[in-house]
């Protein structure tokens, strides 16, 4: 990858309009459910006052149904403005041993979102995506096939939002080793495709809220952050990088068209290098502080040189927000000037009403 005109700008420039499209077709549909609902309930309304109705004659009807089968290959969309849908959604409140387990990626689950069974992906197209983020794609199953799943998305013009599951194995918050199995094991699971990422993986979400700290050891107890933070996060986003590109370059394969983000959690933090104070861009700064000089997360990269042409080439920003537009905006797109070298996008929109507001 030569320049930062590479993966990046072909990612995304207006990204922060991210899942709202796709929540207006969310919108719609609750809206046409609602009135049926509310039809249904006057139907049946039958002693509301008045004299009652007469009964009408007995009448013998025959209705004719048709089976709406999956949803046949699509052109692909433009990419931009991003309308993406975060799917994690096992079949059930809770998983039980029957199930195949959280990546939804694996063959396990294509009876839900294959053309064979209920075509979740396929209704995901329906509803005006063009993109679809994935939590724990990599790094929690490798076993099994996830070339189907690709395949699938790639027909229908969807990208994939490629996530690592991030509750993982970190000791000393040095994510390299895992990463890098993780990654690699990943490419013999269907991630590569002719030399090169799979067509569909238009972005690898490398940690999910990795301010929250939830990694483990190899006994799989919690790992102790015994000094600031700042510094356990921060190390812990540059080794999981640093994994990643260790993998793809023993690999040998074709990276320039993925790009590569952190999903940080939408709080006040102090950044790892003292800068920002109670912000919520903390995390981007930590990324880029981090990269700059890694001593500040007490990290010495593999290969420097390939985490920071990763960096400038690559990465691209991005944040969960379960807020309103209007204060996300006010906290993030307002203040991002700093950033500008690097679009930044909505990783997860989850308003805490129903965010109407934000869909015109």
């Amino acid at each position: 990858v030569r320049g930062p005109s590479s993966a990046r700008r072909r990612f995304l420039s207006r990204s922060v309009r991210s899942n709202m499209m796709a929540g207006r077709a969310t919108a719609r549909i609750a809206g046409v459910v609602a009135f049926a609902l509310m039809a249904a309930t006057l139907q049946g309304c039958g002693k509301s006052g008045g004299v009652s109705p007469t009964p009408a004659p007995e009448t013998t009807t025959t209705m004719t149904t048709t089976q709406m089968g999956p949803l046949p290959p699509q052109p692909e969309m433009p990419f931009s403005p991003m309308r993406g849908i975060c799917y994690q959604a096992p079949p059930g409140k809770s998983l039980s041993p029957e199930l195949p387990g959280l990546d939804m990626m694996q063959a396990g689950y294509a009876d839900q979102w294959g053309p064979k069974g209920r075509d979740d992906l396929g209704m995901i197209r329906t509803l005006g995506a063009n993109s679809v983020r994935l939590y724990h794609g990599a790094g929690l199953e490798a076993d099994t096939d996830h070339q189907a799943f690709l395949d699938r998305a790639h027909e229908l013009g969807l990208r994939v939002l490629l996530g690592f599951h991030t509750q993982n194995i970190c000791p000393e918050f040095d994510c390299f080793k895992h990463w890098h199995s993780a990654t690699a094991r990943g490419f013999k699971a269907g991630f590569v495709k002719d030399g090169a990422w799979h067509p569909a993986i238009k972005a690898v979400v490398l940690m999910d809220e990795p301010d929250l700290l939830n990694l483990m050891n190899d006994d799989g107890t919690a790992v102790n952050c015994t000094g600031a933070q700042a510094q356990c996060r921060t190390k812990a986003v540059l080794s999981s990088l640093d994994g990643f590109l260790a993998a793809e370059e023993e690999s040998k394969i074709d990276s320039s068209n993925v790009s590569l983000t952190v999903a940080w959690s939408f709080t006040t933090r102090d950044s790892v290098d003292g800068k920002l104070n109670s912000s919520y861009l903390y995390g981007f700064q930590d990324t880029v502080a981090g990269i700059d000089d890694p001593t500040l997360a007490d990290y010495s990269p593999r290969k420097y040189d390939a985490l920071q042409e990763a960096f400038t080439s690559r990465w691209v920003h991005s944040v969960n927000i379960p807020a309103q537009w209007s204060f996300a905006k006010e906290m993030i797109a307002d203040k991002y000037e700093p950033f500008k070298k690097h679009p930044w996008f909505i990783a997860q929109f989850t308003p805490k009403n129903d965010g109407s507001q934000d869909l015109t």
